[in-house]
């Protein structure tokens, strides 16, 4: 029996927001031209910061966020396949058109691992992914050195089915559906960068995430290139295949804490003595060093002694990725990435 239905009148809510939004660019299988300086958005990082790589010198002092754009997205993968192995610790997260998909009897907090999954499905399948950001931290004890906010072309909110709530809130957050189209990464290109970048099939990185059972999900569907398993075990199967077992989620280390902590990363952190240290709430690079700030934190404040190792691999809502036991993961492994809750929240992000 099918637990999620759509939501009304989600359909009918396209063509209503209007933000400049440009005709869609035509798809290349070229890869795209490598630019000395990022086309910055404003506020973002002096082209010059470009050149030094993942290592940011004033990383202690303020964090680096990088715009990603196609124009850039080729010289800052190299920086990645160069220095990956300086870099072993990296948090993500992901910005997404919320979820059209809800339960149809049940809370989010009723729904079994395999019911959260459905609805997983059900909204990645048909959703576009809109923003990816990755930070990167030297040691597991050191800030993020920078963050990478890499900004996806695909979804336009005129054709695409989406929450509008959500995109507003997006776009309220400063995330810019017209640039997007305009000078955004193509989805497909930046899977295989991905998949050759060192950073996945990768025992020796360690990643940290925020509730990331929809940050996985789209990862997955772009990096096999095809909607996301039938079954929870084989997705579970797949997110290991690609980033291994050493997956740290911090909504899951807080849930069994006796003092009670806040469900939100933008409520969680601060409420542990974290502050954002750039960016803004609802910005893919933001919000993933702050996960990794408040990752660091809570071993400190809460796992000192026993350590952290009792939550590797385990994402919340969605149990252990080590009981994945499907048959996609030669699928995986090789997919063309020619892709077209846990207790998310209908907003697309953390």
């Amino acid at each position: 029996m099918r637990v999620f239905a759509t939501i009304p009148q989600i359909q009918s809510s396209l063509r209503r927001v209007h933000f400049g939004i440009p005709s869609a660019p035509e798809p290349s299988s070229q890869p795209a031209a490598v630019a000395t300086a990022d086309k910055r958005a404003p506020g973002g990082p002096e082209p010059g910061a470009m050149e030094v790589g993942l290592a940011n010198p004033a990383a202690e002092a303020k964090l680096e966020i990088r715009q990603v754009w196609a124009a850039n997205l080729e010289a800052e993968f190299e920086r990645i396949r160069s220095e990956q192995g300086k870099f072993p610790f990296v948090s993500m997260d992901t910005e997404f058109p919320g979820v059209i998909h809800t339960p149809s009897k049940k809370k989010y907090w009723e729904l079994t691992p395999s019911e959260c999954y459905e609805g997983l499905k059900a909204n990645v399948d048909a959703l576009h992914l809109i923003q990816v950001g990755l930070a990167f931290a030297a040691t597991a004890d050191s800030t993020p050195s920078v963050a990478l906010e890499i900004n996806l072309r695909e979804f336009d909110p005129r054709e695409h089915p989406h929450n509008p709530t959500s995109i507003a809130l997006l776009a309220k957050s400063g995330i810019n559906f017209a640039r997007n189209r305009a000078e955004g990464v193509d989805a497909c290109r930046f899977a295989f960068l991905l998949k050759e970048s060192g950073l996945l099939y990768n025992s020796g990185v360690t990643w940290v995430t925020f509730d990331p059972a929809y940050d996985f999900g789209y990862l997955v569907k772009l990096l096999t290139g095809r909607d996301l398993p039938d079954t929870l075990s084989e997705f579970l199967r797949n997110v290991r295949v690609f980033f291994g077992n050493e997956v740290y989620d911090v909504k899951h280390m807080i849930t069994g804490l006796p003092n009670k902590i806040p469900g939100k990363l933008d409520l969680m952190a601060p409420s542990i003595g974290v502050k954002r240290e750039a960016g803004s709430s609802h910005q893919a690079g933001s919000d993933s060093a702050l996960t990794w700030n408040a990752f660091r934190r809570l071993r400190g404040l809460h796992f000192a002694k026993k350590g952290v190792r009792q939550f590797a691999g385990v994402l919340n809502g969605l149990g252990p990725i080590s009981s994945g036991c499907g048959v996609n993961s030669a699928a995986a492994a090789t997919g063309d990435g020619n892709g077209s809750s846990s207790n998310k929240p209908a907003v697309g992000g953390n």
